[in-house]
């Protein structure tokens, strides 16, 4: 039996190829002599500078940026020399999982450090950004990251804007005489884990709330975003809600889209293709997958959502192991075989987050007796 073993992180607790490696040693234990392929998946965010360096073969450059709350933070990209790419996470410095949950706001948080890793990548003689997106604990559509970059976001009065969500709010001019001079010859690929439009009910509104804002903030950020897409409009004469993936990662997605003519790519998409997923999707007798939290969010464009897609085009049975689900979320519709939860096993989500290894490989164990392996394996 061929068995392929393809997640995606679980944010706060671990990676992607953790998370493959307990699984695989779980069914190892129970099952010997099982065929087990390990695809580490991630879709733009955490995950996706460590997953696409080892596909690529590049190597980590460490530095010290500006997180989302103000503070410093220690981030690392990775540069590929004989291709001049550098990979960024925008989730090493503006991460949700970076700002204590106390810190979280989502009017104030800001996307500069990755302006400034971009300017660090750059610097290193890197010709193409690829910029994963995911995860972020901002909704400032990017000009935080611009404004590091030295691209000039002002009000009605031409004072510069607040590089954030707020800022948003009060935008009414941008200045990007820079671009020309300085990054004129720089591609940037922004990889995007969802699929979602600026604004309105489906768009980067979506997420506000799992990244800190109160009920109270969301008609604020909605204007803000609003005003942004508006601001894009008389500048550039492009609609960002008629751009798929721009309102992801609280619209950097869009953002880079308008001013910095960014391609907006499926992270998934993009993995896909480099690790010819599907070729071995179609190959594989059993696949496992899974992320932190299954919800219907994981059917936006997400890796769990996309595998669980394929899957189902071929009819292969697929496993989900995930750190927790609603449990009114039917996956049987999807074509799942069966779900594992680390919460059902441990009630307590704390202790879940942190025994997640040990947990992932009692799963794969139980997986892996239940596995019976043709005579002739």
């Amino acid at each position: 039996m061929r068995i392929l073993i393809c997640p995606n992180s679980f944010k706060g607790s671990c990676t992607s190829i953790d998370v493959c490696h307990s699984i695989a040693r779980g069914i190892r234990r129970a099952n010997p002599g099982a065929k087990i392929i390990e695809m580490p998946i991630a879709d733009g965010g955490l995950g996706t500078v460590e997953i696409l360096t080892k596909y690529l073969k590049g190597r980590f450059i460490n530095t010290m940026v500006t997180g989302a709350s103000g503070r410093t933070v220690k981030a690392k990209y990775s540069i590929v020399p004989s291709k001049k790419i550098a990979i960024i996470e925008l989730a090493q410095s503006a991460g949700l999982h970076l700002v204590p949950e106390n810190l979280r706001n989502p009017l104030k948080t800001t996307t500069t450090g990755v302006g400034e890793l971009i300017i660090n990548s750059i610097k290193k003689n890197c010709k193409r950004v690829i910029i994963g997106v995911g995860d972020s604990a901002t909704i400032d559509c990017g000009i935080g990251a611009m404004s590091a970059m030295g691209i000039r976001f002002l009000d009605r009065v031409l004072k510069p804007v607040e590089p954030n969500c707020l800022g948003l709010l009060s935008l009414n001019k941008i200045d990007d005489k820079i671009l020309k001079n300085k990054f004129k010859t720089i591609k940037f690929t922004v990889l995007t884990d969802v699929s979602n439009i600026l604004t309105g009910k489906n768009g980067a509104i979506v997420y506000a709330s799992q990244k800190g804002a109160k009920k109270r903030d969301l008609y604020l950020i909605e204007q803000a975003l609003k005003n942004f897409k508006r601001v894009i409009i008389r500048h550039y004469g492009i609609d960002l809600d008629r751009i798929k993936g721009s309102g992801a990662a609280g619209g950097i997605a869009g953002g880079m889209y308008a001013i910095l003519k960014a391609k907006i790519v499926s992270g998934f998409d993009f993995f896909k293709k480099i690790t010819h997923l599907e070729n071995h999707i179609k190959m594989a007798d059993l696949i496992i997958t899974g992320e932190g939290m299954i919800d219907k969010t994981t059917f936006y464009g997400k890796a769990t959502g996309e595998i669980i897609n394929i899957c189902k085009k071929y009819q292969k049975p697929v496993i989900i192991v995930c750190g927790d689900s609603p449990k009114k979320f039917k996956l049987e519709i999807y074509g799942v075989s069966k779900i594992y939860t680390l919460t059902e096993i441990v009630k307590n989500r704390n202790t879940a987050i942190h025994n997640a290894k040990n947990l992932l490989y009692k799963i794969g164990y139980e997986i892996g007796t239940g596995i019976i392996l043709p005579k002739n394996h």
